[in-house]
């Protein structure tokens, strides 16, 4: 009798040759997953202006395509996921912060703390995620780590842990320093483990805020960078970056039919060209590729109940298998749909399915 791996890796394998149907939808993103490469057979990747970027399939958990994913370069205010990421693990959003004045004095993009005040780092962090405020930033940072300085370490350290090779700090902010790198893989991961924390999430798709007034009773109000929240359909954030020297930088996800993807793109050049190359990297994955459930077809009648001496108990049938998200080329100009994976991950889905 046929095993049932067999069964299984037959029935996969005929549902894959078969396949030209619309997309399953797929599970949300849950928790952050390491982005990694998976041998993929993939159409033409699209042109964009960042030399460096990364496109990837939350739900598959695979790279779809990537230009110098680990060439490191400024990363400019996608810092603050890091900072953020901190805040979330490390402290308690309804602290009070008192700013110094070393935060209210850093420039550039600000929300205008004043010295002296005392404000939720709840606020101060929604401060740095949707307006990028570098002031905000360093407030967190000097509350969090006792002084910037310690607070890069802790930002050093957090990058080590999690296996950030191409990675490092050199303040809380993103603002122009030697030797404060990223790369796009690096703040994919970074952007993920944000993700996984529902404030994160709520901050990164607000897109206008009130925040607390200044001591003398000024207004003071966040308004995101983020412009994707409002050109493209389904962005779940995350943050954006500039400086002179990174150029345009932007890390983003959004959700179409079931699906999630995060493109990051860094060193965009042109008027807000790291929106344009984001959106034309998003727009190649949703529409070139394609999601479906696949499980072992055809029922299973266990053979008669064999008699000895006494009758042997009958067999129960095995349980239904459970559904197994591959993702795969969509058909074009009539061509059989592609298999993404190497036979690596088509071992691991004989393995899911036959064990049920």
């Amino acid at each position: 009798m046929r095993s049932r791996r067999s069964v299984a890796a037959l029935a996969i394998i005929m549902l894959l040759a078969a396949w030209v149907g619309p997309a399953a939808h797929a599970a949300p993103l849950q928790a952050p997953s390491p982005p990694r490469d998976g041998g993929l057979v993939v159409p033409s990747s699209p042109t964009v202006s960042a030399p460096s970027w990364i496109l990837f399939d939350a739900d598959a958990e695979v790279v779809l395509s990537s230009s110098e994913p680990d060439v490191r370069r400024p990363m400019a205010s996608t810092t603050k996921i890091m900072t953020a990421l901190l805040a979330m693990r490390y402290g308690e959003l309804d602290d009070f912060v008192e700013v110094s004045q070393r935060a209210a004095d850093v420039g550039e993009a600000e929300v205008g703390l004043v010295a002296g005040e005392k404000l939720q780092m709840r606020h101060l962090v929604r401060a740095l995620v949707i307006r990028s405020a570098n002031d905000a930033a360093m407030a967190v940072a000097e509350h969090l780590g006792g002084s910037v300085e310690g607070f890069v370490e802790m930002m050093n350290a957090e990058a080590d842990a999690m296996g950030l090779e191409n990675t490092h700090f050199e303040n809380p902010h993103g603002l122009d320093m030697e030797g404060h790198y990223s790369s796009p893989r690096d703040l994919l991961a970074m952007g993920l483990a944000a993700m996984s924390y529902p404030e994160f999430r709520e901050m990164a798709i607000t897109e206008d805020a009130d925040f607390p007034n200044a001591p003398d009773g000024t207004e003071r109000t966040l308004s995101s960078t983020n412009l994707m929240l409002e050109r493209y359909p389904g962005t779940i954030g995350i943050k954006t970056g500039y400086t002179g020297k990174a150029g345009l930088v932007f890390v983003t996800g959004a959700v179409h039919d079931g699906r999630t993807l995060f493109a990051v793109v860094m060193g965009s050049e042109g008027e807000r060209a790291h929106f344009t190359d984001a959106e034309t990297l998003l727009d190649w994955g949703f529409d070139r590729f394609r999601t479906v459930a696949l499980v072992s077809a055809g029922s299973y009648e266990p053979p008669a109940p064999v008699r000895v001496e006494a009758e042997e108990p009958e067999q129960s049938p095995p349980p239904e298998p459970e559904p197994v998200i591959v993702t795969i080329v969509r058909r074009v100009d009539d061509q059989p749909p592609q298999l993404l994976e190497a036979l690596g991950w088509m071992g691991r889905m004989f393995d899911r399915t036959a064990s049920g």
